[in-house]
């Protein structure tokens, strides 16, 4: 079952100090704190690693259909480069949803897509690939038989992949509870992350998602944790009032509310000051009040896993 795990660790280079970390399902140690390039070209999702890591970040969180693959792994050469072991680098990355009519033809590109984000980033493995969302588009439900189907088909090319050693772990994201259950069938390979919507103003666990996927031993890993910036500046007086109580800006508030229910979070920026916010959590806590307040905040709705509904 899933286990959390705390810790930080000096790196005697001339970056900053890891964060805490994560124990995954399977062993495998995950820094908390993920640093996302979602909408970042490759020249400046490479500037911002160079900045994150510096700030403490170890963890990249990309993907195929960012486009930027190539400027991550080039960022991660110059962090060799520059005295770190690809060890303390922990890269993410993902593979589309298949639209393709049958489990074979989609396992056959799912093979070919992992070959390509391994091209793309120069890399031998990666730390964790996740399914970006369930492969449901061409069928008629979230995950009835012939979207289910499909989904094992290419949680199947995964499993390769994590038996190859071209990948440390194998997660989802955007996966509802009807797709989870789908792929554990069968003594399948539990995934060990499902990265989905999570943020404050969605509810202390939105649809439950997030304690199902405890009950599996899967981690949950919180995108867009400040709301795609709803939350940050805001006029929300709850996030407001707590962050002027701990001298804190609303956006630390927020991720310090996620990250103290044991979940890595992604979050973006390409600014020192702001990367240094994001990673800036782990020398003061809120208190049990706060939490309170913040789990009873719905005033920001959003939903856990876009891509397919229960």
């Amino acid at each position: 079952m899933f286990a959390a795990a705390f810790a930080t660790t000096l790196l005697a280079t001339a970056y900053g100090a890891v964060g805490p970390t994560l124990t995954l399902n399977n062993g495998v140690v995950m820094p908390q704190m993920a640093l996302g390039v979602w909408q970042y070209s490759n020249a400046t999702a490479e500037g911002a690693i160079d900045l994150a890591f510096k700030a403490g970040f170890r963890q990249i969180d990309t993907a195929q259909m960012y486009g930027n693959q190539v400027g991550v792994g080039k960022a991660v050469k110059k962090l060799i480069a520059g005295g770190m072991k690809r060890s303390d680098i922990f890269v993410t990355t993902k593979t589309l949803p298949c639209k393709l009519s049958t489990p074979d033809a989609c396992h056959a590109q799912t093979l070919v897509d992992i070959q390509g984000d391994l091209a793309d980033l120069d890399l031998d493995y990666v730390d964790l690939i996740l399914l970006h969302a369930p492969s449901t588009g061409v069928h008629s439900g979230p995950c009835d038989p012939a979207s289910c189907a499909i989904n094992k088909a290419q949680w199947a090319a995964y499993e390769t992949m994590y038996k190859n050693g071209q990948a440390k772990a194998i997660g989802v994201s955007n996966y509802c509870e009807s797709c989870l259950k789908c792929l554990v069938a069968d003594n399948a390979t539990v995934p060990a992350v499902n990265q989905i919507q999570v943020h404050y103003g969605m509810g202390a666990d939105p649809t439950g998602l997030v304690t199902f996927g405890k009950s599996l031993g899967i981690l949950t890993q919180a995108y867009s944790p400040l709301g795609n910036g709803k939350l940050v500046p805001t006029g929300d007086a709850t996030l407001s009032g707590i962050a002027k109580a701990h001298g804190k800006s609303t956006a630390q508030v927020a991720l310090k509310w996620l990250v103290g229910k044991g979940m890595s979070v992604s979050t973006k920026a390409n600014n020192s000051a702001y990367l240094a916010e994001d990673i800036g959590l782990f020398d003061w806590d809120l208190s049990a009040h706060d939490v309170d307040q913040l789990d009873k905040g719905t005033d920001f709705p959003g939903s856990p896993c876009w891509a397919c509904s229960e």
